[in-house]
């Protein structure tokens, strides 16, 4: 049914990279229960030891922090994540507010021209994750309130079925 390819680009060790920039793995280790050190390996695609499935997980709850599945979902092609317990009916207006921000920093990031430095590329990738992220929560509170609503969800189904028929 779907067809994922690893990408030949090393999205995943840019989020690593991405990921270490941003927090204190020293703090993070002692969060886990483990050294700091052989976390600080775990992150370094040059060493042999890599991070599991389970630690990528326990690092995202800990941090709240998605770079690093998103990082995994980029390298089999896939779009970033959405956190869908972060829904919130009446976040409707700051999530389009938040999907315009992310979009306008990427345009304000193609306007500048010029070369695209690695930093460059990873603020440019956070800026169109995040838009993804904003606009996938609008639609699922959108579809959320058509559900919530048996009527606004029939009247919804009758105009569906009426233009994928080629009445209108």
């Amino acid at each position: 049914m779907f067809d994922y390819r690893v990408s030949k680009h090393a999205h995943f060790d840019d989020a690593c990279k991405a990921f270490v920039n941003r927090h204190n793995l020293t703090e993070l280790a002692a969060l886990m229960g483990t050294k700091p050190q052989i976390l600080r390996n775990k992150f370094n695609p040059e060493q042999p030891h890599k991070l599991t499935c389970e630690e990528v997980l326990l690092i995202t709850d800990l941090t709240e922090d998605a770079t690093l599945l998103d990082g995994m979902l980029a390298q089999i092609n896939c779009l970033p994540s959405v956190p869908v317990n972060e829904i919130a009916t009446s976040n409707l207006s700051t999530y389009a507010l938040q999907a315009t921000a992310a979009v306008g920093s990427i345009a304000a990031d193609a306007v500048k021209g010029g070369a695209v430095s690695s930093q460059r590329r990873m603020s440019l990738l956070e800026g169109v994750n995040a838009g993804i992220r904003h606009l996938s929560l609008i639609g699922l509170v959108v579809q959320g309130r058509v559900q919530a609503s048996p009527a606004l969800a029939s009247a919804v189904g009758a105009i569906a079925s009426v233009t994928t028929n080629g009445l209108m």
